[in-house]
């Protein structure tokens, strides 16, 4: 279901950002299910992956060549050993597969607008296979506009570094507001800021198309 914001204006577009980065993801896995056996032939493992790699392009995402492969065999199965699961489990904190904060940053002066972090960890599953997404989205509401929006994709095995990059990303954005209010960062520098933080955020599939730009400047 797609909320209905409390404005008349219409459907809280957030969701609709994110149906969009979950169809990408989606097919991913479905190439990898279909290709998985195929790529590990080497007569037309090579092939595959660079059509893996031309197709990952095509819809925004990206991934390190000398991965490829591990990607596509986690993406394609989920099959995970227990011994693999039982150190997953003794290394980070039991929470709930899917997660939601958002963080307001209201602004001290009229002339500056206000600011929504939205941070949410996802639980997609497609084919048999669970993709974990932890987003964030930060909307300049004066504009009305989202000014970043990046997503991070995880692997069945690779919950606890979901957690781990949901945690980081909570913690920072925290941290980001404490300095705008302290008076130590101005408001034309929380985008910046905001962006170096999630700059340093690992993912297993990273998605290009992170912020939405303006040319309003509204200090004129």
């Amino acid at each position: 279901m797609i909320p209905i914001t409390n404005s008349l204006i219409g459907i809280d577009d957030l969701y609709l950002h994110k149906a969009q980065s979950i169809e990408k993801i989606k097919k991913t896995i479905g190439f990898a299910k279909e290709n998985n056996r195929l790529i590990r032939q080497s007569s037309s493992g090579n092939s595959l992956i660079a059509l893996f790699m031309e197709m990952l392009k095509q819809i925004n995402l990206d991934v390190d060549q000398n991965k490829v492969v591990n990607l596509i065999n986690n993406l394609s199965t989920n099959e995970r050993n227990a011994s693999e699961s039982g150190s997953i489990e003794k290394t980070s904190t039991v929470k709930n597969s899917e997660r939601k904060d958002d963080i307001k940053i209201v602004s001290k002066s009229i002339k500056d607008s206000h600011y929504q972090i939205d941070i949410s960890k996802d639980t997609i599953v497609h084919k048999g296979v669970k993709v974990f997404m932890v987003s964030c989205y930060a909307r300049d509401s004066y504009l009305g506009r989202y000014l970043i929006k990046r997503n991070y994709f995880y692997t069945m095995g690779r919950e606890a570094a979901a957690d781990e990059a949901y945690d980081e990303i909570y913690s920072k954005m925290r941290s980001l507001k404490d300095r705008y209010y302290n008076e130590i960062i101005d408001v034309p520098s929380i985008s910046n800021q905001a962006k170096i933080i999630l700059d340093g955020v690992i993912s297993e599939v990273d998605f290009k198309e992170d912020s939405l730009g303006t040319t309003v400047n509204r200090h004129l």
